[in-house]
């Protein structure tokens, strides 16, 4: 349920993103320029998040098999349950009917498992846009500010997760988070400006009125005072792997028992 709400989330904050067009009429958004970069992994790899944020989108025609784009181990883990939902709703059988109708259920639950494919899902296609550009830190503000500008919410995200070592889940829960504290840190870790910060907290506060854009006007100063060292050391925790973290604490409370 948290990788599905978290979908929805960023959906809808994507959808409310007001997006701007480039200073130049004559320049393309940023992903169809990309798609266009003359390094074939850039524009292969921009074309790729583009089908997969349209796949997403778009229902299945009819006939065509329901595609869950949902990471391996979950997957698997519906799958299984959707069989034995199945099995269960039949009621009681025959013993040899019920032994076929498993024989059956299983066969088409691991036909649904080869078939899946995690590479193909939105995030890992954009986790591996991200890499391929490798921005720079100098880099990094623009193209985080040119994502949002061009309501690709899927691509800034990747980007963050990139530089800070996250896996997407980690670092979409951070950008959605409403209370902003986590993601103000994140932002002066990464030593973005007044300017990019300024232009990101805008985007995000226009599309999404419960993170009031008044009390981030009146506390830009305040996050720009953070140095990014300060802000790194305060995130470290937070910048661990979630099982990492989730067995430290596991060990912690054992030890203290």
């Amino acid at each position: 349920m948290r990788e599905l709400l978290g979908r929805v989330q960023q959906d809808l904050l994507t959808d409310a993103l007001s997006g701007e067009s480039p200073d130049d009429p004559d320049r393309p958004s940023l992903l169809p320029r990309l798609a266009g970069a003359a390094d074939r992994v850039i524009s292969a790899s921009a074309v790729a998040l583009m089908t997969a944020e349209s796949r997403r989108r778009v229902a299945p025609t009819p006939g065509q098999p329901a595609v869950t784009d949902l990471p391996a181990e979950l997957h698997h883990r519906v799958i299984w349950w959707v069989a034995a939902a199945i099995r269960e709703s039949m009621g009681p059988l025959e013993s040899e009917s019920q032994a076929l109708l498993d024989r059956a259920l299983v066969d088409a639950a691991l036909r649904s498992i080869a078939a899946h494919d995690e590479g193909d899902r939105l995030e890992a296609t954009a986790l591996r846009l991200a890499s391929a550009l490798d921005p720079q830190a100098s880099e990094l503000a623009i193209l985080l500010v040119e994502a949002l500008a061009d309501r690709r919410l899927s691509l800034f995200i990747a980007l963050l997760a990139r530089a800070l070592g996250l896996d997407y889940s980690d670092a979409r829960e951070i950008v959605l988070d409403r209370d902003g504290s986590r993601f103000w840190l994140v932002l002066r870790a990464l030593e973005l400006d007044r300017a990019a910060i300024a232009r990101i907290g805008l985007a995000l506060c226009e599309a999404d009125p419960a993170r009031n854009l008044d009390r981030f006007a009146d506390g830009i100063d305040d996050i720009l005072a953070i140095s990014p060292a300060t802000a790194r050391h305060a995130l470290a925790p937070l910048l661990l792997h979630r099982d990492y973290r989730a067995a430290l604490v596991a060990l912690g409370r054992r030890t203290h028992q």
